[in-house]
């Protein structure tokens, strides 16, 4: 948030190779559209996973900020609209916003691997 506080969401993504980043989408009247509106860019972390069926986890750290070219909203319209096509009439509204996570620090974790615990981090050597 604005104020520095955190603040949740589950939400969608699509994931883009080149560059590497996860695209988002959401509304301007909500609540974690506050930073993105507010400021170029914002401190963010980003988890996937956890079930109990499948004991995996990505956690990272990074930015996110609103797709500001032509160039970066295109690629969004290729990757996330070939993901969830359905939500490309809702993506006409003047209120929604195209957005991406860009990662700094990463940690992959997988509890049930052949070799038991496994977890792999941006920082390993």
């Amino acid at each position: 948030m604005m104020d520095g506080s955190p603040s949740a969401a589950t939400v969608h993504f699509a994931l883009s190779e080149e560059p590497f980043m996860f695209l988002f989408e959401t509304y301007s009247p909500y609540r974690k559209s506050e930073a993105l509106l507010g400021r170029e860019s914002s401190r963010a972390s980003v988890v996937i996973g956890f079930n109990e069926n499948d004991r995996k986890t990505l956690q990272m750290d990074g930015t996110v900020r609103v797709l500001a070219t032509d160039t970066e909203r295109i690629l969004f319209n290729k990757i996330y609209f070939k993901k969830f096509p359905n939500k490309r009439e809702k993506s006409q509204d003047p209120k929604f916003i195209f957005f991406c996570f860009e990662p700094k620090w990463w940690r992959y974790t997988d509890w049930d691997s052949l070799k038991g615990k496994v977890v792999l981090s941006s920082e390993d050597k």
